[in-house]
């Protein structure tokens, strides 16, 4: 049976709760879970407060640092160590080539000196011109310098009053030897070969002979023209210790004692001649006549015995006149 309560009791009923749930509210501890979330929060501020506090540290320590070698660096380092080495080469090139400059001057005046004398020895001479070519062989590092000096002398383009390289054939060993570059005409009756001029430039090669004939004749000047072409000597084809340089003349016209020019015209008539050089510079140049072999190899040392395949030229600075 349900027991009914008075206005007033309800109201003191209400009141008792309420002050009840007061107390209760004053005096109830936090939850489990609040508890844990409110401690998540602190571990989150402290780590936000420490990652902070380290990216304050690592930004004022990042302005000092120590540099350290790059690529970059080690490139110019190796560049640096490149370059001494080459100055290095260079320099002692240029001593080597002093001593070679007063030892090719010392022998050309030998030569010069035995070319004056009545009775020459030709042994003595071809020597002289071996070791001529000898000294301008050696070299500290192999260095080959023939081609490209000899490719420099053929090719000059000379400026303003600059002359052309020129020289004059000082010694040659046989007359085969001259016939092998020269007309040949010096051989007909009554006429003299008396000297024997070479002018070179322009990747030309210029030969003047002038030949004396016997009798109230006037001096004759022939003049052959052509084209030079340089190719290294393999040291396969040369069995010898020292560069070589194959020089091809293409014979393509040729002035007579009358001042006529004749031309080869058709590639038949081109004159081939093959010259192998030793020794080249702008004072003297050393070559012989190829062997005759097929396969173009010296059997012997061209520069030993009687030089018979010998053509020395020596610089001739008055051409003109």
């Amino acid at each position: 049976v349900a027991r009914i309560m008075t206005k007033k009791q309800k109201q003191t009923l209400g009141n008792s709760k309420m002050k009840k749930q007061k107390g209760e509210k004053a005096t109830a501890a936090i939850s489990p879970l609040l508890a844990e979330w409110a401690k998540e929060g602190d571990d989150s501020s402290t780590l936000a407060s420490s990652t902070q506090s380290a990216s304050t540290s690592s930004s004022v320590t990042s302005t000092v640092f120590v540099p350290f070698d790059t690529d970059d660096d080690d490139d110019n380092k190796n560049s640096k160590r490149k370059t001494n080495k080459k100055d290095q080469q260079r320099s002692q090139r240029a001593a080597l080539s002093a001593a070679q400059s007063q030892q090719i001057d010392a022998l050309l005046d030998q030569i010069d000196d035995l070319l004056q004398t009545n009775n020459l020895d030709r042994v003595e001479l071809v020597s002289y011109i071996s070791s001529l070519v000898q000294v301008g062989s050696s070299s500290s590092n192999n260095d080959q310098v023939l081609l490209p000096t000899l490719k420099s002398i053929v090719s000059t383009k000379p400026r303003n009053d600059e002359q052309l390289p020129s020289f004059r054939l000082a010694w040659v060993g046989s007359d085969p030897a001259i016939c092998h570059v020269g007309t040949s005409l010096h051989k007909v009756p009554l006429a003299r070969l008396q000297e024997v001029f070479l002018s070179l430039g322009y990747n030309r090669w210029e030969l003047f002979e002038v030949i004396r004939i016997l009798g109230p004749f006037p001096t004759v000047r022939n003049t052959l023209r052509g084209d030079v072409k340089l190719t290294k000597l393999p040291s396969s084809t040369t069995k010898l210790n020292r560069e070589g340089v194959r020089m091809q003349i293409l014979y393509t016209s040729m002035v007579d004692g009358t001042g006529k020019e004749i031309l080869a015209g058709k590639a038949d008539n081109i004159k081939y001649v093959d010259l192998d050089i030793w020794f080249a510079n702008e004072k003297v140049i050393v070559a012989t006549v190829p062997p005759i072999e097929e396969d173009g190899g010296y059997e012997q040392d061209p520069l030993k015995g009687d030089g018979s395949n010998v053509l020395l030229f020596v610089q001739e600075e008055n051409l003109d006149e």
